[in-house]
């Protein structure tokens, strides 16, 4: 008896052990809501925190009941129009425009739905966005000439401004710009792009529940920046209307292309081309060396130890490309004193 007594025992105690394994088994079940609950109302409360904690550093203008957010600084002429990569806003300036704010009136801005601008339709073209940007300059008082700067995929947004507004360009400088063609001519960049713009898909839910911001995820993004630039565009950075807009840019890539393979090229303005020398991908080098060929008055300068991101976040490479933008205003400005110069 003692030993059946005892299997009828250990039988019992199987099937305990069973049901309680089934019931751990169903805490991580029960658990995820929960956690998705609790991660939403996090990330709403710290974005209601961020808005206050944060609030617009420079002004909103509105054309046709749209915000755009534009940051102004020094005086001068020409003015220099700052033009971010993918999903980039205005604090991604933090060293270069106070920099440059020492010699001349310069003007950081944030492209619709991104930063402190309001969203526009989706269905706007990159040439009707440099319209808007155009018009809300032209409000705010900040006329040309423009010296165009732009970082990343902002290289291909100023060649569009300046096919619009030609003889209101003064000098273009472009940063690690990408190329329309890019993706074409070397399949490394082409994986690398396709990797990125899935992330910008899939990351979507994961900044809704929180875990963009627990994790840091793009905060190496605004690395290096000066203390306030570098908090305000991590906050950014993992907000979900940002997001949103970042990948709806990316979404728009192939269009984008499209509209600026349309521009002409850039005659004999003057133009710098400032490249990464650290972390490049296989035909990266080609396609910085072809953009130098859109004026036949240009300069080539790979930035030893700098990367895609570094040149314009680290005080140290920031402030080389912000002597090559002053080196253009300086060379408009000695033309344009001359006797006799055109005006």
């Amino acid at each position: 008896m003692r030993k059946g007594s005892w299997g009828w025992g250990l039988a019992g105690k199987q099937r305990q052990a069973q049901k309680q394994k089934m019931a751990l088994g169903l805490v991580p079940l029960l658990a995820l809501p929960v956690l998705v609950t609790g991660g939403a109302l996090y990330q709403g409360l710290a974005t209601v925190r961020d808005r206050r904690r944060y609030p617009p550093p420079g002004k909103t203008i509105f054309v046709e009941g749209r915000g755009l957010h534009l940051v102004e600084m020094g005086s001068g002429t020409p003015t220099v129009l700052l033009e971010t990569g993918l999903g980039g806003m205005s604090s991604a300036w933090g060293w270069i425009q106070p920099e440059l704010a020492k010699a001349t009136r310069v003007v950081a801005y944030d492209r619709p739905g991104l930063g402190w601008s309001d969203p526009v339709p989706p269905e706007m073209t990159a040439q009707d966005r440099a319209r808007q940007l155009h018009a809300a300059l032209d409000q705010a008082g900040i006329r040309g000439p423009y010296l165009l700067v732009g970082h990343s995929m902002g290289g291909m947004l100023v060649r569009i401004f300046h096919d619009l507004y030609p003889d209101q360009v003064a000098g273009v400088l472009l940063i690690d710009a990408s190329h329309p063609d890019q993706h074409r001519h070397s399949a490394a960049i082409r994986r690398h792009m396709t990797s990125g713009f899935r992330l910008l898909r899939h990351v979507q839910l994961l900044t809704r529940i929180g875990y963009v911001r627990l994790s840091n995820f793009f905060a190496s993004q605004a690395e290096g920046l000066p203390r306030r630039q570098q908090d305000e565009a991590r906050a950014f950075l993992c907000s979900s209307r940002h997001l949103k807009h970042t990948n709806d840019e990316g979404r728009r890539w192939d269009l984008l292309c499209d509209e600026v393979r349309a521009t002409g090229d850039l005659g004999d303005k003057p133009l710098t081309v400032i490249a990464a020398s650290k972390g490049t991908l296989p035909g990266a080098r080609q396609m910085q060396e072809d953009l130098a060929r859109l004026s036949s008055r240009s300069r080539l300068l790979f930035l030893r130890g700098a990367d895609h991101v570094t040149l314009v976040t680290h005080r140290e490479h920031a402030l080389t490309v912000a002597g090559e933008v002053r080196h253009l205003v300086a060379e408009w400005r000695q033309f344009h004193s001359e006797p006799g110069a055109q005006r």
